[in-house]
């Protein structure tokens, strides 16, 4: 991986940056050299805002308002970067009122490495999608690279001071071995979990010995019930015996059945003869009825009905001629009344003449008066005649009515003497069904060999019919349900030898349960000691035998260059607590010293060593031969102030060790020691003003120093 450009505007305290002005940056080491608070170490907070910011979680740069230059309302940087041969251009900005936002795409090759940017496609939008896909190229994620490639200001001695545990942890993140023993573990816990599935599903709910218990109570119940059982059956026999010696309930059904058939025969012969008897009261007749009586009073009611008619007719004529001489006054009387209104209106005084209604010739005044009196005394007697005649007509019509109604009953009563005929087939038709069902009882009588219903209870010593037959149907009731109890204990027996069935298949179950359970512990306690040895094999082996050999030999060269030689050998022992114990070889002294005895130069020192000797080892080394570990494809050192804690004669060693390293793409030491002199390497150099911070890239030495003899 390589940076290739950075650009920036109102970042902290930069108004706009751009590095290099021209072309890319080299490969190597470049100095970030300047003055205390000039804006170094916002040049590596803009490119580590670039890659990794996300304002929910980052909390190394502060809040997104910290980031954007006073006075500023937004800020925005872009920086390029060449990976695996493909060209990308990754952009973040933000302003004070809306959130950040992110995008990463594709360049072309030739205008990024002339500091430009031509898009060739966008690859990622949105903070989450960005870093999902950064993650992804550099296989490397923001705090894997903070304890690794990127140093930031006063965190250079974090490796060497942090303790057992700490450490152990740091590590186990670096190399991802937590998820090597997490997925391990994973694996066999959800295997366990399976098993301990399998287990539910044969859980056992009830013991042998229960159910063995339960199946002996069973059995004793069906002989109790079995014995029940043939104490019904002689009590079933016995009501048997004693009912044939009495008649069958359906028998007796029968014969109750014709005694209320005769009795309602009786009720209705009764109920038709009282009518026929009213009938002929009524009428004046004599009961029985003769045929001759019939005709003749038949014959008085067609000459009354006659009559009445007749009278009706007569009564509409005269309501007829009412209606016209009422209807004649009523026009009188609207004559006068006009005429009356119209007289009086007039005003012989006011010059107003009269007319004459039929002539239409003019009358004097006498003639008005007459015409007037005329009109005055007529209208009060065509009021009276008019009422008359209302009432005559009211009364004439409420005689109507009555010759009406009267018609009427005479029309019901001659219905009726024409229906008598059906009335007596009807009585003589029940004197005959009356007839046919005494006979029918008889003849039952006769099989039970008794003369009358009356006379067969005392066949059976019983004082009523009523008692016989209440008798039998005791008999009757009592053999059912002595029956439908043996039918119920039969099957309460027969449910019971189902149900032991059941038992004793419960019992097989459970023996093949118990071998299955036996079955799963056992596979349960492998996997408990499968799981106890990975845990052991990630802690053990692959730490204490592999990890910590390689991270010992990849940082003591460091080491030894960073101490001028001091300290050689750096040892990371496991204690039994499951902690990292750090300790490093004094040359001066053959002793070896732990963490505790080190001075702030001397972690410095070391922590910067460690720092670059796991980075360089992560890009190399698997935890495990076949492991799906991916080593990071991010290959620079960004390195802020690592030097402040050492001599001049350390920083020296340090730099030259950084010089001559080949094993990262770039290295970005950012110190504001005028190094310049001793050390001919790329420079960016940074100067405050009072328009902000600028920045300008020197790719040459002897640029630099020309500018410095014109200053």
């Amino acid at each position: 991986m390589k940076i290739l450009w950075i650009s920036a505007k109102n970042f902290k305290c930069f108004n706009e940056i751009q590095l290099p002005t021209e072309g890319s940056f080299p490969k190597g080491l470049f100095f970030v050299e300047g003055g205390n608070s000039v804006g170094k170490s916002s040049l590596l907070d803009a490119i580590f805002y670039a890659f990794f910011y996300d304002p929910t979680s980052t909390k190394e740069l502060g809040t997104k308002e910290d980031l954007i230059k006073r006075g500023k309302s937004e800020t925005e940087v872009l920086v390029a970067f060449e990976i695996d041969n493909k060209y990308y251009l990754i952009q973040r900005k933000h302003s004070r009122k809306t959130s950040v936002q992110a995008y990463l795409m594709e360049i072309e090759k030739k205008a990024a490495l002339e500091g430009k940017s031509k898009i060739i496609k966008k690859i990622s939008e949105g903070v989450p999608d960005v870093e999902t896909k950064i993650n992804s190229l550099f296989n490397i994620n923001r705090d894997k690279a903070l304890n690794t490639i990127i140093v930031r200001q006063g965190s250079v001695q974090a490796l060497a001071e942090a303790k057992g545990a700490e450490l152990r942890d740091i590590i186990y993140e670096l190399f991802q071995l937590e998820d090597y023993r997490d997925k391990a573990i994973e694996i066999v816990k959800g295997k366990k979990a399976l098993l301990d599935k399998e287990k539910e599903k044969n859980d056992i709910d009830r013991t042998s010995e229960n159910i063995t218990s339960e199946i002996t109570e069973t059995k004793d119940r069906i002989v109790e019930t079995k014995k029940e059982i043939k104490k019904l059956e002689g009590e079933i026999n016995t009501v048997i015996i004693s009912s044939s010696q009495f008649p069958a309930v359906k028998d007796l059904q029968d014969l109750n059945g014709l005694t209320q058939r005769i009795d309602t025969q009786n009720i209705n012969i009764d109920r038709k003869t009282q009518k026929l008897q009213d009938l002929a009261g009524k009428n004046n007749l004599s009961y029985p009825f003769s045929e001759n009586e019939l005709v003749s009073k038949t014959k008085d009611f067609d000459k009354d009905m006659s009559e009445l008619q007749k009278k009706q007719e007569e009564i509409r004529k005269a309501i007829e001629k009412i209606i016209k001489e009422k209807t004649g006054l009523e026009r009188d009387f609207e004559i006068f009344t006009k005429r009356k209104k119209s007289l009086e209106g007039i005003s012989i005084e006011k010059g107003e003449k009269a007319l004459c209604e039929v002539c239409e010739r003019e009358i004097d005044e006498t003639k008005l008066e007459e015409l007037l009196e005329q009109s005055r005394r007529n209208i009060p007697n065509l009021t009276k005649g008019i009422e008359n005649k209302a009432k005559n007509r009211s009364k004439l019509e409420s005689e109507i009515k009555q010759l009406m109604n009267k018609y009427q009953s005479k029309f019901r009563d001659k219905k009726e003497l024409e229906n008598l005929s059906d009335d007596l087939s009807e009585l003589t038709e029940m004197q005959n069904m009356k007839g046919k069902i005494t006979k029918e009882m008889q003849d039952t009588l006769v099989a039970f060999k008794v003369t009358s219903l009356e006379e067969l209870p005392t066949k059976y010593n019983l004082s009523s019919f009523e008692e016989l037959f209440d008798h039998v149907q005791d008999l009757k009731r009592d053999l059912n349900t002595k029956e439908q109890e043996k039918k119920h204990q039969l099957n309460f027996v027969k449910e019971k030898h189902g149900h032991i069935d059941t038992l004793e298949k419960q019992i097989e179950e459970n023996k093949k349960k118990e071998k299955e359970i036996e079955r799963l512990d056992y596979e349960l306690s492998l996997l408990q000691e499968t799981q106890n040895y990975v845990e052991k094999f990630i802690a053990e082996d692959i730490i204490s035998n592999r990890m910590l050999a390689s991270i010992q030999q990849a940082t003591s060269g460091y080491i030894f260059l960073f101490t001028r030689g001091k300290y050689s050998e750096l040892y990371l022992q496991p204690t039994r607590t499951k902690t990292l114990h750090l300790s490093i070889k004094d040359e001066e002294t053959g002793f070896v010293k732990s963490q505790n005895l080190l001075s702030g130069g001397d972690k410095a020192a070391i922590g910067l060593g460690l720092r670059i000797g796991i980075s360089e080892l992560l890009k190399r080394l698997r935890p495990l031969k076949n492991s799906p570990y991916k080593p990071p494809k991010m290959d620079i050192l960004i390195l802020d102030e690592p030097l402040g804690s050492l001599d001049e004669a350390r920083r020296n060693k340090v730099i030259e060790g950084l010089v001559a390293e080949e094993k990262f793409s770039q290295i970005f030491l950012i110190t504001h020691t005028n190094i310049r002199k001793r050390f001919r390497a790329p420079l960016i150099s940074i100067q405050s003003s009072k328009t902000g911070s600028k920045a300008v890239f020197y790719p040459s030495p002897t640029e630099i120093e020309e500018e410095a003899e014109e200053e």
